[in-house]
């Protein structure tokens, strides 16, 4: 069975409007009692239909949802491209109108800063962090350097990721594409991360040519690292995947996800 096929038995789409602006989203049909929802983001210029493999084989034990950010995949488009701290808004807005209270939240990419941002706004919001393939690594921050990496991951990738990515970046257009990428380089998520405070999962796949090893250790050395009380990061390597673990891999991904659901549980979870 397909990715596509799974995802849509899986889950439903919802459209809700945030500050005039419709919001679309992918979310499992049920709620389930006393489990902690899953937040799914989705990185720079693509949509949550990225995401939607994973989140389909989490749907039946745990409330997940992903939404498209503003001005990408089939949400509506705002007057300005809005930048990290925008989109981590415009988030969090979205969260109070589906009534989604603290989460664990799942990023892919740029989906990791942000939801790192919304950790910044509001740290009540987050009950864990899984960061896949988190940039932007700040040895790289050049928009060349960047397009070459991603050119780089596309012979890593399943064929029908291609037509996901194209049709989004196509629906999305070059200058959105172009002025997020400005902003996502612009967002230094290493300043961020050692002010989190909630528990932290970093995956990284180990033919990802667009993150690094020296970045992954280094993003997971910094979490928490200035934050009394943090409970820091682990690191959790995949050897056979690079960029796009949610879509190629979406079985790999759910296990671990599951496994850090159940760490952050006994972290968490009064005495």
């Amino acid at each position: 069975m397909s990715h596509d096929v799974v995802a849509t038995e899986r889950l439903v789409s919802v459209t809700d409007p945030v500050d005039g602006i419709p919001i679309h989203a992918r979310v499992s049909p049920h709620f389930v009692n006393g489990r902690t929802p899953l937040v799914f983001v989705h990185g720079l210029g693509v949509s949550v239909r990225y995401l939607e493999p994973t989140m389909a084989l989490l749907a039946s034990e745990y409330h997940v949802a992903g939404l498209d950010l503003p001005g990408f995949g089939r949400s509506g488009t705002p007057p300005e491209t809005l930048d990290t701290r925008g989109l981590a808004s415009a988030l969090a807005k979205w969260l109070d109108v589906r009534g989604i209270g603290p989460a664990i939240f799942v990023g892919n990419s740029y989906g990791c800063q942000v939801i790192v941002e919304l950790v910044m706004q509001d740290p009540r919001r987050v009950v864990g962090l899984v960061l896949n393939a988190p940039t932007m690594a700040p040895a790289h921050r050049t928009i060349t350097g960047h397009l070459i990496r991603v050119l780089a991951d596309i012979p890593f990738e399943p064929f029908g990721l291609w037509w996901v990515v194209a049709r989004d970046y196509l629906r999305a257009g070059p200058l959105r594409l172009l002025a997020t990428l400005r902003y996502a380089l612009d967002d230094h998520i290493e300043e961020k991360l050692p002010d989190v405070v909630a528990p932290t999962m970093i995956v990284y796949g180990a033919r990802d040519p667009v993150v690094t090893m020296a970045w992954a250790t280094e993003a997971a050395r910094l979490v928490g690292l200035t934050s009394q009380g943090a409970v820091g990061a682990t690191l959790s390597v995949v050897p056979t995947a690079a960029h796009a673990l949610p879509y190629d891999d979406p079985a790999t991904f759910a296990a671990l996800i599951e496994s850090f659901v159940e760490r952050v549980h006994r972290v968490t979870r009064p005495r």
